[in-house]
């Protein structure tokens, strides 16, 4: 029986314990919910523009959102490096259109003066019946100060490139750009998951926006260029090709028929035409070009096929995945540009061929 009136007595002493204990040790406060990788993206993408560009017109829509990335993208490291992006991003665009208008420029005038030496050799064979023969002399001579003319002009232009170093100057601006605009993205990660899971989900959401879907749109633009040029060199091979059947082709005819030399010179206009063609592409590099930025983009599409992963990562409590992904892009665009970087090295091989070849004009001259 008295068993029966202690026990409840230490029942009520053991909660009163109890109460004591949580009063002293509260239980901690529910950590705030991570935010939807979705609702980041939708952030990240609210201006309507992507690209490198259109990072500083983010602070404003991410203020209400994520405080912690609108600081990290006004920090000293990240504008520092857009504004070395942007310089050298301008002088490399006016370096590349310098370029590629004397380098076309100097082509164009090696084809014309090889077609004007060629109608030079026609307008000489022109029988003396001809309603042209009077004048055959000074057609002559101002077919021959043209090709002289022209000759003279592309190597004036071919000087231009050769002496402003405009290629050298081209590839390291392009290059000192391009390792700028990695660098903002490596930094605004690298800050992004050290503030934690909640703007390392924003970083991610940024660098998927405005490196890797905007690098993939480039690239798949800029590939359907090149494309669509390198149908135009080919066009102005094909007629060169035929120009020069017919030249050949025609020599049998031109030896059994009086005035037909207008055939052979067939031949010599296709030879000038052929000349364009080749310098064309190799200065170009349509086809090659092409195939790189449309591989370089299914490996970009690859990457955007793990977002949802990283994401994920990022909300179990590994901010650090942002760096590893973000590392893994700009790995992929890196070894683009070194790819680049060599195709330059051949554009200004076909410009030392063609100096040669206005060098070997202005001999025959």
């Amino acid at each position: 029986m008295a068993g029966r009136h202690y026990a409840p007595r230490i029942l009520r002493v053991a909660m009163d314990d109890k109460t004591i204990m949580t009063a002293a040790n509260p239980a901690p406060p529910d950590e705030p919910a991570l935010p939807a990788f979705e609702s980041c993206m939708t952030a990240a993408s609210s201006i309507g523009k992507s690209g490198i560009d259109a990072l500083g017109a983010l602070s404003d829509p991410l203020k209400q959102k994520c405080l912690g990335l609108v600081e990290i993208l006004r920090s000293s490291a990240v504008r520092t490096s857009l504004e070395t992006y942007r310089h050298q991003d301008a002088e490399a665009a006016r370096q590349q259109a310098s370029l590629m208008r004397d380098a076309n420029l100097a082509n164009v005038c090696l084809m014309t003066a090889g077609v004007a030496s060629g109608l030079v050799l026609g307008v000489a064979a022109l029988p003396s019946t001809s309603a042209l023969a009077a004048y055959v002399g000074k057609i002559t001579l101002a077919l021959g100060i043209i090709t002289l003319l022209l000759g003279a002009a592309g190597t004036f232009f071919g000087h231009l490139v050769r002496d402003q170093g405009q290629i050298g100057r081209w590839q390291a601006c392009r290059s000192e750009a391009e390792v700028a605009r990695l660098a903002v993205f490596n930094t605004i990660a690298s800050k992004a998951a050290d503030a934690g899971p909640a703007v390392a989900l924003y970083g991610l959401a940024l660098v998927v926006c405005h490196l890797l879907d905007d690098q993939r749109t480039w690239l798949s633009q800029r590939a359907l260029r090149h494309r669509k040029s390198a149908e135009t060199t080919s066009r102005w091979s094909a007629l060169a090709s035929a120009l020069a059947f017919i030249g050949g082709s025609g020599a049998i005819i031109a030896s059994q028929m009086k005035g037909s030399v207008w055939i052979v010179l067939a031949g010599v206009i296709g030879a000038a035409i052929a000349g364009y063609s080749t310098n064309r592409d190799a200065l170009r590099r349509d086809r090659a070009n092409a195939d790189r930025y449309e591989k370089v983009q299914v490996a970009l599409d690859g990457l955007a096929g793990r977002t949802d992963d990283v994401a994920t990562r990022i909300s179990a409590g590994e901010p650090k995945a942002l760096v590893a992904f973000t590392d893994a892009v700009s790995d992929l665009l890196a070894t683009e540009h070194k790819q680049w970087l060599e195709g330059t090295a051949q554009a200004e091989a076909s410009l030392g061929k063609l100096d040669a070849q206005l060098k070997q004009l202005s001999n025959d001259k």
